[in-house]
Protein backbone atom coordinates (compact mmCIF):
# COMPACT_ATOMS: atom_id res chain seq x y z
CA UNK A 1 0.00 0.00 0.00
CA UNK A 2 0.83 3.58 -0.60
CA UNK A 3 1.26 5.30 2.16
CA UNK A 4 -0.89 8.16 2.96
CA UNK A 5 1.64 10.77 2.71
CA UNK A 6 2.46 9.58 -0.52
CA UNK A 7 -1.04 9.76 -1.00
CA UNK A 8 -1.34 13.31 -1.02
CA UNK A 9 1.74 14.33 -2.82
CA UNK A 10 0.00 12.43 -5.87
CA UNK A 11 -3.09 14.48 -5.14
CA UNK A 12 -1.82 17.35 -4.88
CA UNK A 13 0.09 16.89 -8.18
CA UNK A 14 -3.01 15.88 -10.01
CA UNK A 15 -4.96 18.72 -8.67
CA UNK A 16 -2.10 21.05 -10.00
CA UNK A 17 -2.37 19.17 -13.36
CA UNK A 18 -6.22 20.28 -13.52
CA UNK A 19 -5.28 23.23 -12.68
CA UNK A 20 -2.71 23.84 -15.35
CA UNK A 21 -4.66 22.42 -17.85
CA UNK A 22 -7.55 24.64 -16.83
CA UNK A 23 -5.80 27.94 -17.13
CA UNK A 24 -4.40 27.22 -20.40
CA UNK A 25 -8.18 26.55 -22.03
CA UNK A 26 -9.06 29.67 -20.38
CA UNK A 27 -5.50 31.88 -21.74
CA UNK A 28 -6.18 30.39 -25.26
CA UNK A 29 -7.02 33.57 -27.55
CA UNK A 30 -10.16 33.52 -28.47
CA UNK A 31 -10.98 33.15 -32.87
CA UNK A 32 -12.20 36.71 -33.11
CA UNK A 33 -15.49 36.43 -35.27
CA UNK A 34 -14.81 38.19 -38.32
CA UNK A 35 -16.37 41.69 -38.34
CA UNK A 36 -18.96 42.32 -40.37
CA UNK A 37 -18.41 44.11 -43.32
CA UNK A 38 -20.53 47.44 -43.26
CA UNK A 39 -22.89 48.65 -45.71
CA UNK A 40 -21.52 50.45 -48.32
CA UNK A 41 -23.38 53.96 -47.51
CA UNK A 42 -25.68 54.71 -50.45
CA UNK A 43 -24.71 57.70 -52.66
CA UNK A 44 -27.28 60.71 -52.50
CA UNK A 45 -29.77 60.55 -55.30
CA UNK A 46 -28.85 63.69 -57.43
CA UNK A 47 -31.69 66.44 -57.14
CA UNK A 48 -33.38 66.59 -60.77
CA UNK A 49 -31.94 69.75 -62.49
CA UNK A 50 -34.08 72.85 -62.31
CA UNK A 51 -35.35 73.65 -66.07
CA UNK A 52 -34.92 77.23 -66.49
CA UNK A 53 -37.65 79.48 -67.50
CA UNK A 54 -38.31 79.48 -70.99
CA UNK A 55 -37.49 83.15 -72.49
CA UNK A 56 -40.27 84.31 -74.24
CA UNK A 57 -39.30 85.91 -77.59
CA UNK A 58 -39.25 89.41 -78.39
CA UNK A 59 -41.69 90.15 -81.36
CA UNK A 60 -39.29 90.70 -84.03
CA UNK A 61 -39.63 94.58 -84.56
CA UNK A 62 -40.74 95.83 -88.25
CA UNK A 63 -39.75 98.98 -89.62
CA UNK A 64 -42.67 101.74 -89.62
CA UNK A 65 -43.95 102.20 -92.64
CA UNK A 66 -45.32 106.11 -93.73
CA UNK A 67 -48.93 106.56 -92.70
CA UNK A 68 -50.99 106.50 -96.53
CA UNK A 69 -52.83 109.38 -97.51
CA UNK A 70 -56.67 107.88 -98.17
CA UNK A 71 -57.66 107.48 -101.58
CA UNK A 72 -60.68 109.45 -102.06
CA UNK A 73 -62.96 108.60 -105.74
CA UNK A 74 -64.23 112.27 -105.75
CA UNK A 75 -61.56 114.82 -104.22
CA UNK A 76 -57.63 115.63 -104.33
CA UNK A 77 -55.89 115.86 -101.17
CA UNK A 78 -53.44 119.21 -100.73
CA UNK A 79 -50.52 120.23 -100.47
CA UNK A 80 -50.05 118.38 -103.86
CA UNK A 81 -47.34 118.84 -106.15
CA UNK A 82 -47.43 118.75 -109.89
CA UNK A 83 -45.65 117.87 -112.69
CA UNK A 84 -46.24 116.33 -116.31
CA UNK A 85 -44.71 113.13 -118.63
CA UNK A 86 -44.86 115.04 -121.94
CA UNK A 87 -43.76 118.80 -121.34
CA UNK A 88 -47.36 120.00 -122.18
CA UNK A 89 -48.68 123.11 -120.49
CA UNK A 90 -51.25 121.03 -118.70
CA UNK A 91 -48.92 120.43 -114.85
CA UNK A 92 -48.87 124.50 -114.73
CA UNK A 93 -52.74 124.39 -115.54
CA UNK A 94 -53.71 122.33 -112.74
CA UNK A 95 -50.67 123.98 -110.28
CA UNK A 96 -52.24 127.69 -111.02
CA UNK A 97 -56.22 126.74 -110.15
CA UNK A 98 -55.07 125.68 -107.02
CA UNK A 99 -53.08 128.32 -106.06
CA UNK A 100 -55.60 130.62 -107.03
CA UNK A 101 -58.15 128.75 -104.96
CA UNK A 102 -55.94 128.98 -101.82
CA UNK A 103 -54.37 125.50 -101.25
CA UNK A 104 -51.17 124.33 -101.17
CA UNK A 105 -49.56 123.50 -104.34
CA UNK A 106 -46.16 123.27 -106.34
CA UNK A 107 -45.09 122.35 -109.94
CA UNK A 108 -41.90 121.09 -111.01
CA UNK A 109 -41.94 119.79 -114.86
CA UNK A 110 -38.14 118.19 -114.33
CA UNK A 111 -39.47 116.40 -110.50
CA UNK A 112 -38.06 113.52 -110.24
CA UNK A 113 -38.13 110.54 -107.51
CA UNK A 114 -34.79 111.51 -106.05
CA UNK A 115 -35.79 115.43 -105.81
CA UNK A 116 -39.37 114.91 -104.23
CA UNK A 117 -39.81 115.88 -101.03
CA UNK A 118 -42.56 112.88 -99.67
CA UNK A 119 -43.04 114.78 -96.16
CA UNK A 120 -43.73 117.97 -97.30
CA UNK A 121 -46.91 116.64 -99.86
CA UNK A 122 -49.86 114.43 -99.54
CA UNK A 123 -50.91 114.30 -103.03
CA UNK A 124 -48.53 113.95 -106.51
CA UNK A 125 -50.38 114.83 -110.13
CA UNK A 126 -48.94 113.58 -113.18
CA UNK A 127 -50.09 115.13 -116.44
CA UNK A 128 -50.36 112.96 -119.25
CA UNK A 129 -50.24 113.90 -122.87
CA UNK A 130 -46.77 115.05 -124.62
CA UNK A 131 -45.69 118.34 -126.54
CA UNK A 132 -42.54 118.40 -129.09
CA UNK A 133 -42.25 121.85 -128.82
CA UNK A 134 -42.15 121.04 -125.21
CA UNK A 135 -39.66 118.57 -125.01
CA UNK A 136 -37.72 119.56 -127.87
CA UNK A 137 -37.14 122.94 -125.17
CA UNK A 138 -36.39 120.70 -121.72
CA UNK A 139 -33.96 118.91 -123.95
CA UNK A 140 -36.04 115.13 -123.72
CA UNK A 141 -38.64 112.75 -125.75
CA UNK A 142 -41.54 110.72 -124.67
CA UNK A 143 -39.34 107.95 -123.18
CA UNK A 144 -36.95 110.04 -120.99
CA UNK A 145 -40.31 111.43 -119.62
CA UNK A 146 -41.99 108.10 -118.83
CA UNK A 147 -39.09 106.76 -117.08
CA UNK A 148 -38.89 109.88 -115.11
CA UNK A 149 -42.54 109.62 -114.30
CA UNK A 150 -42.59 106.06 -113.42
CA UNK A 151 -39.85 106.19 -111.02
CA UNK A 152 -41.15 109.29 -109.70
CA UNK A 153 -44.54 107.73 -109.37
CA UNK A 154 -43.23 105.12 -107.69
CA UNK A 155 -41.15 106.56 -105.17
CA UNK A 156 -45.00 108.30 -104.23
CA UNK A 157 -46.36 105.33 -103.72
CA UNK A 158 -43.68 104.05 -101.48
CA UNK A 159 -44.02 107.21 -99.24
CA UNK A 160 -47.75 106.96 -99.04
CA UNK A 161 -48.69 109.51 -101.19
CA UNK A 162 -51.46 109.48 -103.49
CA UNK A 163 -50.45 109.66 -107.28
CA UNK A 164 -53.30 111.54 -109.49
CA UNK A 165 -53.23 110.72 -113.60
CA UNK A 166 -54.61 113.79 -114.88
CA UNK A 167 -55.74 114.32 -118.61
CA UNK A 168 -56.80 118.07 -119.06
CA UNK A 169 -56.31 119.14 -121.95
CA UNK A 170 -58.52 117.44 -124.67
CA UNK A 171 -58.72 115.77 -126.80
CA UNK A 172 -55.66 118.02 -128.53
CA UNK A 173 -53.14 116.02 -126.12
CA UNK A 174 -54.92 113.01 -127.69
CA UNK A 175 -53.49 112.90 -131.33
CA UNK A 176 -50.43 110.79 -131.73
CA UNK A 177 -48.29 108.19 -130.76
CA UNK A 178 -46.50 109.76 -127.56
CA UNK A 179 -49.73 110.92 -126.22
CA UNK A 180 -50.73 107.61 -125.92
CA UNK A 181 -47.50 106.20 -124.62
CA UNK A 182 -47.47 109.05 -121.78
CA UNK A 183 -51.29 108.11 -120.84
CA UNK A 184 -50.61 104.37 -120.55
CA UNK A 185 -47.60 105.39 -118.83
CA UNK A 186 -49.39 107.43 -116.75
CA UNK A 187 -52.89 105.93 -115.89
CA UNK A 188 -51.38 102.45 -115.36
CA UNK A 189 -49.80 103.88 -112.00
CA UNK A 190 -52.34 106.46 -110.93
CA UNK A 191 -54.14 105.60 -107.79
CA UNK A 192 -57.46 108.05 -109.15
CA UNK A 193 -58.06 109.35 -112.60
CA UNK A 194 -58.69 112.67 -113.28
CA UNK A 195 -60.33 114.32 -116.36
CA UNK A 196 -62.31 117.13 -118.12
CA UNK A 197 -65.12 116.10 -119.98
CA UNK A 198 -63.56 117.25 -123.49
CA UNK A 199 -60.75 114.60 -122.71
CA UNK A 200 -63.48 112.12 -122.18
CA UNK A 201 -65.63 112.94 -124.97
CA UNK A 202 -65.61 109.25 -126.19
CA UNK A 203 -65.37 107.65 -123.30
CA UNK A 204 -62.24 106.64 -123.08
CA UNK A 205 -61.07 107.16 -119.47
CA UNK A 206 -64.51 106.24 -117.88
CA UNK A 207 -64.03 102.63 -119.96
CA UNK A 208 -60.59 102.91 -118.89
CA UNK A 209 -61.18 103.43 -114.98
CA UNK A 210 -64.07 100.87 -114.76
CA UNK A 211 -62.13 98.19 -116.37
CA UNK A 212 -59.42 98.73 -114.52
CA UNK A 213 -61.09 99.36 -111.26
CA UNK A 214 -59.51 102.99 -110.89
CA UNK A 215 -61.81 105.94 -109.29
CA UNK A 216 -62.34 108.48 -111.83
CA UNK A 217 -62.97 112.14 -111.32
CA UNK A 218 -64.59 114.23 -114.28
CA UNK A 219 -64.96 117.95 -114.26
CA UNK A 220 -66.34 120.13 -117.18
CA UNK A 221 -63.45 122.30 -118.05
CA UNK A 222 -59.40 123.08 -115.89
CA UNK A 223 -60.93 125.89 -113.78
CA UNK A 224 -63.27 123.43 -112.16
CA UNK A 225 -60.34 121.18 -110.66
CA UNK A 226 -60.39 123.60 -107.54
CA UNK A 227 -64.03 121.93 -106.94
CA UNK A 228 -62.56 118.81 -106.07
CA UNK A 229 -59.40 119.59 -104.24
CA UNK A 230 -59.34 119.86 -99.96
CA UNK A 231 -56.94 120.46 -97.82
Amino acid sequence: EVPVTMKKILSIIALMLVLVLALSACSAPAEEAPAAEAPAAEAPAEAPAEEAPATEEAPAETGESAPATEVSGDSIQAPMIVTTCGQSPGAVMVNMVAVQSGFTSASDNSLTAETLDTSAYKTLVVTAGTSMKGMGAAGTDVDTEIERCTALMQAAKDAGMVVVGAHIEGMSRRTDNSDEKSIEAVMGMADVILVVEDSDSDGFFTDYAAQNNKPLIKVSEALDIASVITE
